[in-house]
């Protein structure tokens, strides 16, 4: 009797575990998508590289795949262009089944109801990712893409990141053997340059530190590196006001009454390259610009990619995603949509899409696949080992596209601050504004 009730016992363990797994899984219900069109909007001119990229991908995956879909793939301009688009869709109706935008954007797009929730899709027992797959994304990749209820209202096709740019050899020159580990380190490197700079006087007086412009991009990855978290975990609290966020305002005003900052009129490649910045802060995209500003100078200078870093040793560097938001049409459609995202994504094209763009994969599996690439060009493998080091923007948290221009201002602020108690007062400030901003968007 009592090996009955053990094995009794046995079963329906296994039957718990076997319910269990298959939780883990969601199953989209069975649709026939045979012969479904699929419109995508999309940023890549016929005649760039780019564009000749994603069309001959299209028309390979029209060819190949077995369902009988066809995707019809549109430029229709910048990034902005599709937002005045999806705008004016949404009031008509008239609207793709796939769009590239920038991560606020779709989430502006879902907040009125019309994005799909691709959970569902990744999920999938059938068409989604299986747990390896989905261990190959980078940590946060997909995330990134979630709105504050979890929904996955963006899809990553590959990313950027936003570095320090810093000339290794000069800071060699100036008795530094390696990049700073700290913002002290930073702060001296920084001043040793701008003192050097000072004593060539001329069109190098009051030059050599820091490039740094009083705007989101630029204070924002000195925040990340303090520490700041600027939504809480409910994900739609907004918090400007920590002691991170105070302490990464005042850094960045020390090196300013230090005179090791400095401001250019356009991007400051040409300035770096003519050694009149020890650092800049870049996108990577741009990373190949300053290649060319280094060739003009005739400068063999070493250069290349390294994280911000904060007081205790953080290193960070802000990532961007570019993303695809799926409009939620049909059971039908949206199964098409997302069976060629899931093409258009795979490591393999990914690869193929690196070598076009010089972005970065969103899959450590790609990095094999890159190999080659990455080995022909030092600052490209140097910025890919940062990757793992990458914070996004909170941009699927309700209302960022206005807190985005109250970032902006009050960082311009926060660099004309004369006092701890201003900054503290900015930051107050701008903490109650985009809470007020998102119990708006939420009438």
């Amino acid at each position: 009797m009592k090996k009955k009730v053990l094995l009794l016992l046995a079963l329906l363990l296994v039957m718990t575990l076997v319910v269990t797994s298959c939780k883990e899984k969601e199953e989209v219900a069975p649709v026939d998508v045979s012969g479904t069109t699929v419109t995508y909007w999309h940023v890549f001119p016929a005649d760039d590289p780019q564009g000749e990229w994603i069309n001959t991908l299209i028309d390979e995956f029209n060819q190949s795949n077995e369902y009988g879909i066809t995707v019809e793939g549109y430029d229709q301009g910048s990034y902005n262009d599709i937002a005045s688009k999806m705008t004016a869709g949404i009031q008509s109706g008239d609207l793709p089944n796939l769009a590239m935008g920038y991560t606020n954007n779709i989430a502006e797009w879902s907040s009125v109801g019309v994005m799909a929730d691709m959970n569902q899709f990744v999920n999938d027992a059938d068409y989604g990712l299986d747990k390896d797959a989905l261990a190959d994304f980078y940590p946060g990749v997909l995330d990134a893409g979630k709105d504050a209820d979890g929904q996955l209202i963006a899809y990553p096709l590959s990313q950027s990141e936003r570095v320090l740019i810093y000339n290794y050899t000069w800071a060699q020159e100036l008795g530094f053997d390696s990049a700073p580990a700290n913002t002290a380190e930073l702060k001296e490197q920084l001043c040793a340059a701008a003192a050097a700079n000072d004593e060539i006087g001329g069109d190098y007086a009051g030059t050599g530190g820091l490039v740094y412009y009083p705007s989101l991009e630029d204070y924002m990855t000195f925040f990340n590196a303090f520490g700041g978290q600027s939504v809480l975990d409910d994900g739609v609290t907004y918090d400007f006001s920590s002691d991170a966020a105070v302490a990464a305002a005042e850094y960045i005003n020390d090196l300013r009454d230090s005179g090791c900052t400095m401001q250019t009129e356009s991007y400051p490649n040409p300035e770096q390259a003519q050694r009149k910045t020890l650092i800049t802060q870049s996108s990577s995209a741009g990373i190949k610009y300053y290649g060319y500003a280094f060739a003009d100078e005739a400068n063999d200078d070493v250069w290349g990619p390294i994280p911000v870093v904060g007081p205790n040793g953080e290193q960070v560097v802000t990532s961007y995603q570019q993303m695809i938001g799926m409009v939620n049409v049909s059971p039908e459609a949206n199964l098409a949509a997302w069976i060629f995202l899931n093409y258009l994504t795979s490591p393999e094209n990914q690869a193929s899409w690196i070598e076009v763009s010089g972005y970065f994969p969103t899959r450590v599996s790609t990095e094999a696949l890159i190999a080659d690439y990455a080995a022909n060009d030092a600052n490209y493998a140097a910025a890919l080992e940062l990757i793992p080091l990458g914070v996004a923007h909170p941009q699927t948290a309700p209302a960022y596209s206005a807190v985005r221009g109250e970032l902006d201002n009050a960082a311009a602020e926060l660099y004309a601050a004369e006092s701890s108690d201003e900054v503290v007062a900015i930051l107050d400030k701008l903490t109650t504004t985009c809470n007020d901003l998102v119990a708006e968007f939420a009438e």
